[in-house]
């Protein structure tokens, strides 16, 4: 079981270290190797966000290849080990606890029901939840803002499926990389790809797809870095990823039926809002069922420090719920009638919560 470090090697850390090259105030602590190639200020800076990308995967896939070679450390992820906390605290400077992403959906009180927090949709429906809920709840300050406020001439872009222009494949993110990166001035880039996580949900980690997979993510990331000139680039990724078991709630009537909404955050990252009846009896009927699950009372959560420094989000409580649970083994729990996955993260195992920080001046 790996908990996150949060003031020394944590991915928090590299969003305060690019804060501080460019003349923003960091919140948190900066990493030192980090800083010192910073330091060199390099006419642009790329940081590349590679989905899924731990290091124990580019280790069993890619031991010999581009990114191994130029990686500097390994990090500990933010907790829970997901892409929606892992992007957002990289996207805002801000922990876990304090911009209150807190995992893939989170249950709403005020409606009711727990919404997809990238999509603002009910969870496990294409229909939409009442719309803006999540921006106007769970808002944060964008770090690209913070740094043009800070470094006015700094040009300050996005490069993923979700930007304009959208750059779906990776090849598409690496050219338009190329392209902001001759243009005149000081440029930082912010790049997120969505493999190989996508893969591996499907395939699992070990898979023969997944070896070939990332011996391509890795061969286009050394061309990259070959094609340009006077910029740092910063590669890491938001998690890693294990195999699992997925089990279905629903095939446990003793903990379902403690429960007044749907569970919710994540598949091995939970949070429980239990009925007033069950709340004492609770910790046991789960213990008899999960003791691969590390559960917390939400008074322990909040004083455990586990989803980071800072004055914890006005929504923190509220998406931890009563209880949470954090999974320690290879089995996951949701809704099976829903999702079906070989391969997932969000719990505390070493092959979730270690990434690697790679660097390369180019």
């Amino acid at each position: 079981m790996i908990t996150p470090h949060y003031t020394k090697d944590n991915l928090l850390s590299v969003p305060q270290s690019i804060q501080a090259r460019y003349g923003a105030v960091p919140r948190h602590a900066t990493l030192p190797m980090l800083d010192s190639l910073l330091s060199e200020k390099a006419k642009n800076t790329v940081l590349i966000l590679l989905d899924g990308l731990g290091s124990d995967a580019l280790y069993a896939h890619a031991p010999d290849g581009f990114l191994w070679r130029n990686r500097m450390m390994d990090l500990t992820t933010v907790y829970p080990s997901t892409t929606v906390a892992a992007l957002t605290s990289l996207q805002s400077g801000l922990s876990p606890a304090e911009h209150g992403w807190l995992g893939w959906s989170c249950y709403f009180k005020e409606i009711s029901q727990c919404v997809d927090l990238f999509t603002n949709r009910q969870s496990g429906t294409d229909a939409p939840a009442e719309e803006g809920i999540v921006a106007k709840t769970i808002s944060y300050p964008s770090l690209l803002n913070q740094l043009r406020t800070a470094d006015p001439g700094l040009q300050c872009h996005e490069v993923s499926p979700y930007s304009k222009p959208a750059a779906q494949r990776l090849k598409d993110v690496c050219k338009r990389i190329e392209v902001l990166c001759r243009r005149e001035g000081s440029q930082y880039v912010y790049a997120y790809h969505p493999q190989p996580d996508a893969l591996m949900h499907e395939l699992g980690c070990h898979d023969t797809q997944i070896k070939e997979l990332i011996l391509s993510l890795d061969k286009q990331m050394e061309a990259l870095c070959a094609a340009l000139k006077d910029t740092l680039v910063i590669i890491t990724s938001d998690h890693g990823m294990t195999d699992v078991d997925m089990l279905d709630i629903e095939d446990y009537p003793q903990i379902a039926e403690c429960l007044r909404a749907p569970i919710s955050r994540d598949f091995r990252s939970l949070s429980f809002h239990v009925k007033k009846e069950y709340l004492a009896d609770f910790p046991n009927r789960w213990q008899d069922a999960f003791h691969d699950y590390n559960l917390m009372s939400a008074q322990e959560v909040l004083h455990s420090g586990l989803f980071g420094p800072g004055r914890p989000h006005a929504r923190f409580m509220d998406f931890i719920g009563d209880y949470a649970a954090f999974a320690t083994g290879n089995r996951a729990l949701w809704y099976g009638r829903l999702l079906r996955f070989k391969a997932a993260h969000a719990g505390l195992k070493h092959e979730e919560m270690i990434v690697p920080l790679i660097a390369a001046r180019c």
